[in-house]
């Protein structure tokens, strides 16, 4: 019984709030920022560290990875249509892009609806 009342159990609430609980800033030198810039070594390190781990769960990882990406391209497809269609300027790099869109991921086929969106909104 003594082994039983010194068991504890964690209970933990994962969700959203309606309001910000703090005001996150990251400063220029913070290492949150320096680390992007070593990202890929730093992931290099991790999968060989782990492979046999990334090995088991090849799929899923690439999976995620690739429905990660889907959603940035919609997301900046919307925001590029958006501002298209209010008249707004859309940045150089944007314009870069839809110059030379990206292949194989539906890159292309963004720039072709949105490229077409530009047209009839001329």
């Amino acid at each position: 019984m003594g082994d039983m009342m010194s068991l504890c159990i964690l209970v933990l609430k994962i969700g959203i709030v309606n309001q910000p609980l703090i005001q996150y800033r990251t400063a220029p030198a913070s290492s949150n920022i320096k680390s992007m810039n070593k990202r890929l070594e730093l992931m290099r390190f991790m999968i060989k560290k782990h492979v046999s781990s990334y090995q088991d769960h090849i799929v899923d990882a690439l999976l995620g990875i690739e429905a990660i990406s889907n959603a940035r391209l919609h997301h900046w497809e919307n925001e590029v249509m958006h501002a298209i269609l209010n008249h707004q300027e859309i940045s150089q790099l944007s314009k870069r892009y839809l110059v030379s869109p990206s292949y194989g991921d539906g890159g292309m086929a963004s720039a072709v609806r949105i490229v077409s969106i530009e047209k009839r909104n001329e």
